[in-house]
């Protein structure tokens, strides 16, 4: 293994910690935080923490599709490299599960996001309880995110079986 691909392989880690360790801290951590508090407050913090994960995932992403391709480029340059068909599959399944994933957030950020960030700012400061149309685009949107929690841990064993091949 060269220096370069284990270089590559660290920030490809990296991005991985971003993304996923994001969304596991915004479902076990933060999320459950903000049920503690006042609903208009609380709604609020909730949606600046929607947007800061936003950020963080689209630099997770970013970083795992540049080190994903550079990790494919470099493994397949070296000699002891065999891509053989169970390599194949692995990989493809892999990369279905990582599109499926940036698709779900794409909805999260770009169908989600505005609405509830709209429907946020249209809020009285000193609302007593969630309105049922900001309520129903967050489930739609904490749905996401919980499929995302189940992808990531498979696309992440299926990472590691393609490195052991």
């Amino acid at each position: 293994m060269s220096s370069w691909y284990t270089l590559s392989l660290f920030f490809h880690l990296v991005g991985l910690v971003l993304w996923l360790g994001g969304i596991a801290f915004f479902l076990v951590v933060f999320g459950p935080a903000v049920h503690d508090l006042q609903p208009g407050l609380g709604i609020r913090i909730l949606n600046h923490g929607r947007s800061s994960l936003e950020a963080i995932s689209w630099a997770g992403i970013g970083l795992l599709l540049i080190s994903g391709i550079i990790n494919l480029i470099l493994r397949n340059q070296e000699p002891t490299a065999t891509s053989g068909p169970f390599y194949t599959i692995v990989l493809a399944i892999k990369l279905f599960l990582f599109v499926a994933m940036v698709v779900h957030h794409c909805l999260q950020v770009f169908k989600y996001g505005p609405k509830i960030a709209s429907l946020t700012v249209d809020l009285p400061a000193a609302t007593d309880s969630w309105p049922e149309p900001l309520l129903t685009h967050w489930r739609k949107w904490f749905l996401l995110l919980k499929i995302n929690a189940a992808l990531g841990p498979i696309v992440t064993l299926l990472g590691i079986a393609l490195i052991k091949i």
